[in-house]
């Protein structure tokens, strides 16, 4: 792991002083001396200062940049590699994260995995801030990792946390791993600190026997699934994809996810499990103040949209019955994510998913797949999950369908109406639910029509805690969302970011309260 200064252009067009006495802090591991020209660098190896001096509104400096995206990756360019929608049956399973931002204050921390030369073991830390219109990268930090990414987090102290794994797809067999063969080098987190010290590196299925009560293999991580990690209350949590032991009497390993908590201070292992879902396709993971909250799509134990918080644990809930057999690998359905609601005594989550509106499964695609969310009572954990009681029933629409074997009712609200307005022709996919605060929340998604075939933009709208429409729905932005990373606030706004693979730069995508929507350029 290094820490990284380039920059040609941004050389260029902030003059050579700036740019050089920023490369000058960040090369000594941002020590505290000056650098001789009034640019200083700080404790954690970030840069402060700018070439002339000049600072912002708040008299703070303004950020100085250190480099471009060309002179240190090519990003995954989802507009190019991940275009497929509802009719695909890959887009059944979740996808691994690409790059993954965390946004605090007007900063942007983004792990970036590099497609140089494909997929190979290399990424990057970038931090950006706010330089007048645009963002550019302030610090870079090459983290140790194994083949992907599978998650990133930031601590209130500016320490990193990376998580990444191998990629087992093409070496996987029945007989390697055998049942208790826990294997050095599978999944690996590491917590950094920007100038580069390591902190902690786990590995994680060693830490995970290292435990006790001879815990589940770390098989083939994100397999048919994708990964989240999120840090909270001095823990890390990691949840994603696995195959389990070798079923001999079918001859294949079955799928499900996998959790792994973490001391943040030293690393080791201090849970190995949570809910069981299996087949788990798609997963979510946060911390709500109190624990770590997941979310999972499963296709057979449970057939269900699944919120759980995990330590304390509260068992599974279902926010939304899957229609279809149990097992049947296609779900219908895809996963959103969840978002606290800040002023309501009694419901404290909104929960968004995409799902099609009607009872039918006579076809991979068997109806308009439309916007739907529920809200989770703030004592969910202490209600009935048989019952329903978690879920507030006063949302006006219902959902009749039959789902593993038995008869079932989902109670949501409509945010679409793809199917009554399109004859099931017009389909959301990605959806992405965004807190700006205030309990107002941008709703974001990916329109197709054409049965599913044409992809007509990314739109938006706005909603409150009650999941009421605040602004109507309308398109935003000709980009794809990405698939396999998730949505986030920045500054009162909501943002994802993808990447140009072609002009090696990121595309950081801006929508706001009123759905205006602007693109900024990362070069």
């Amino acid at each position: 792991m290094t820490m990284r200064w380039v920059g040609r252009r941004l050389g260029r067009r902030l003059g050579r002083r700036g740019l050089l006495a920023t490369a000058l802090a960040l090369g000594c591991g941002g020590g505290g001396g000056g650098s001789g020209d009034g640019t200083e660098g700080t404790a954690d190896g970030t840069a402060e200062g700018t070439a002339d001096g000049t600072a912002d509104e708040t008299g703070e400096p303004l950020p100085v940049p250190v480099g471009t995206i060309a002179e240190l990756l090519v990003p995954f360019d989802t507009n190019v590699m991940d275009v497929e929608g509802p009719a695909s049956w890959a887009t059944q399973y979740g996808k691994s994260p690409e790059i993954v931002a965390v946004a605090h204050d007007r900063i942007i921390d983004v792990l970036v995995q590099d497609y140089t030369a494909g997929p190979s073991g290399r990424a990057y830390v970038l931090r950006l801030e706010p330089l007048q219109t645009d963002y550019v990268i302030t610090a870079v930090l090459e983290p140790p990792m194994l083949d992907r990414i599978m998650g990133f987090d930031r601590d209130p102290g500016d320490f990193l946390y990376v998580a990444s794994g191998v990629d087992e797809s093409a070496t996987l067999t029945l007989e390697d791993p055998m049942p208790g063969q826990y294997r050095s080098g599978i999944v690996r987190v590491v917590k950094l600190a920007w100038d580069g010290t390591v902190q902690f590196d786990t590995d994680l299925d060693l830490a995970r026997q290292a435990a006790g009560d001879d815990p589940e293999l770390v098989v083939n991580p994100m397999v048919a699934a994708t990964s989240r990690l999120a840090w909270g209350g001095g823990f890390v949590a990691l949840l994603h994809g696995i195959n389990t032991d070798a079923d001999w009497d079918i001859m294949a390993r079955h799928q499900k996810a996998l959790t792994t908590h973490l001391h943040s201070g030293t690393g080791d292992v201090t849970r190995t499990s949570s809910v069981w879902v299996s087949h788990s396709f798609d997963q979510r993971l946060f911390h709500d103040g109190t624990g770590f909250v997941e979310m999972h799509l499963g296709d057979a134990y449970p057939r269900e949209v699944v919120f759980a918080r995990v330590e304390p644990d509260s068992g599974s809930y279902p926010l939304l019955y899957v229609k279809g057999e149990s097992g049947a690998n296609n779900t219908f359905t895809r996963l959103g994510n969840a978002a606290m609601i800040e002023g309501d005594p009694t419901y404290g989550y909104l929960a968004l998913f995409a799902t099609e509106a009607t009872a039918a499964t006579d076809a991979q695609v068997a109806g308009s797949r439309d916007l739907g969310l529920t809200r989770v009572r703030r004592d969910f954990d202490a209600q009935s999950a048989d019952a329903g009681a978690h879920l507030d029933p006063g949302l006006p629409d219902v959902l009749d369908v039959q789902s593993a074997g038995q008869a079932r009712q989902n109670r949501l609200r409509w945010l679409t109406h793809y199917q009554s307005e399109s004859s099931g022709q017009d389909h959301a996919e990605r959806p992405k639910l965004v807190a700006l605060g205030g309990d107002v929340f941008v709703v974001l998604w990916e329109h197709w029509t054409a049965g599913g075939s044409t992809f007509e933009g990314t739109w938006g709208m706005v909603v409150d805690g009650t999941g009421s429409t605040v602004v109507e729905g309308k398109r935003v932005s000709d980009s794809h969302l990405p698939r396999g990373d998730d949505a986030f606030a920045v500054d009162g706004e909501a943002g994802w970011i993808t990447g140009d693979a072609a002009n090696r730069q990121l595309h950081l995508h801006l929508v706001d309260a009123t759905l205006a929507y602007r693109k900024i350029i990362v070069d």
